[in-house]
């Protein structure tokens, strides 16, 4: 039956589209009888071998192999005839064809055996698997790569958690030390400054009147001010650090507070620098950390005067809608680099245009860190001459009943 017609084939039909199927076949086909010799193929394995077609037909099969497999393949051949069985030969080997040229080239055989009138004959299905080999070898050599690779970011992986290891434990041992050492800074430099004050304030009574030892009085208050205020800004830092500045909220007028902030500011002040504050609304009310708050003002303030030129006004407004508390302070100084404005609230950070002031670089890198724990934030717009600092907060934070908590360093 073919294509879906009855049809009944004659022998010689049978036999001739059998020799088309022997003939047209993709792959290598050889007859061999009992001996080895070569009594039909296809065009394919003559080809496949680099023959003519004709050159192979009575040759011996052993013809078609590498020199160090004929011997071995006579034994193979007459173990075959003796047990004929459909089979893949060299099962486990890998099998080599020998061209005309003397090239060699990986094959797999199919074995197979039929008769013709008593007579036993053997036919092969050769396959040329250069590609596919090359493709299992380059499938090899990348895999033997991977592995290589992976065994190689291994090694770096391990070395690298040993080196980050190894810098926690540095880390931690200096984080001890610094904490060591701000304590006994807190102790060692607080009491020989409350000393000089102390002293200053004694020599400024015996002296009163006396202009020019007024002058050093007065510049000297003014470096221990600035020296208690450095150390509050470390102490302030290694606190926070430690996690032991909580948020604290209390209920208190923002006014009064900003009032007595402004009375004690007034005495940094430079020749005809004057500082204002004004509230607007009548809502005055907050609950929120007093001395946190009060650290933000006094360190935006400071550096309102600090960096402001004599005779110009330093401004500070709060107003208080929509639940939130907003605090600007406006100066008219030198301003901030617009370079420097990514940076301007990391530790340690100054400006380009201040490294002749004394300064640590902490003070608007603890602001942030305070307006953080107070669930806030701070904004700026800067240009020589015009600089804005704006804080914005909820109005009303819940108050936490407890035990008390590591206030925060005054910097005043």
């Amino acid at each position: 039956m073919l294509s879906g017609v009855d049809k009944t084939f004659s022998p010689a039909d049978v036999a001739r589209i059998f020799e088309m199927l022997f003939m047209s076949a993709g792959e290598g086909l050889v007859v061999v009888d009992h001996s080895g010799s070569m009594l039909m193929h296809n065009p394919r394995l003559h080809t496949m071998f680099g023959y003519d077609a004709g050159d192979l037909i009575g040759r011996p099969i052993e013809l078609l192999m590498p020199d160090a497999a004929r011997d071995r393949h006579q034994h193979h051949r007459d173990n075959y005839n003796k047990h004929p069985v459909r089979r893949s030969m060299g099962i486990g080997l890998e099998l080599w064809g020998k061209r005309k040229d003397g090239t060699t080239f990986p094959v797999e055989v199919s074995l197979n055996h039929f008769e013709v009138d008593g007579v036993r004959y053997v036919m092969g299905l050769v396959t040329d698997v250069t590609l596919r080999r090359t493709a299992e070898d380059e499938l090899h050599r990348t895999n033997q790569e991977l592995e290589r690779r992976v065994e190689e970011r291994t090694l770096q992986l391990q070395a690298a958690e040993r080196s980050v290891r190894e810098a926690l434990v540095k880390e931690r041992e200096l984080h001890a030390l610094k904490s060591r050492f701000v304590a006994m800074a807190s102790h060692e430099f607080r009491t020989p400054l409350s000393t000089i004050m102390s002293s200053t304030d004694l020599i400024a009574r015996y002296v009163d009147g006396n202009e020019r030892v007024d002058k050093h009085v007065t510049r000297i208050r003014g470096k221990v001010r600035e020296m208690t205020s450095m150390l509050n800004e470390f102490l302030s830092l290694e606190r926070i650090e430690q996690g032991l500045v909580n948020c604290q909220p209390t209920h208190f007028d923002i006014v009064h507070l900003g009032i007595e902030l402004i009375e004690e500011l007034r005495t940094l002040t430079g020749d005809g620098q004057t500082i204002t504050y004004d509230h607007e609304g009548s809502d005055r009310n907050v609950t929120l950390d007093r001395q946190m708050l009060g650290n933000v003002i006094v360190n935006l303030m400071t550096n309102a005067v600090k960096y402001s030129p004599q005779g110009k006004p330093i401004t500070m407004r709060t107003v208080i809608k929509d639940g939130r508390l907003r605090v600007t302070v406006h100066d008219q100084g030198i301003g901030v680099p617009e370079d420097d404005h990514q940076h301007l609230f990391e530790r340690f950070f100054r400006g380009s245009n201040v490294t002749t002031i004394q300064g640590t670089g902490l003070g608007l890198n603890l602001v942030k860190r305070y307006l953080d724990i107070m669930q806030g934030g701070i904004g700026f717009s800067s240009v020589p001459g015009n600089t804005v600092f704006t804080v914005d907060l909820p109005q009303h934070l819940p108050v936490v009943e407890g035990p008390g908590h590591v206030p925060a360093q005054t910097t005043i």
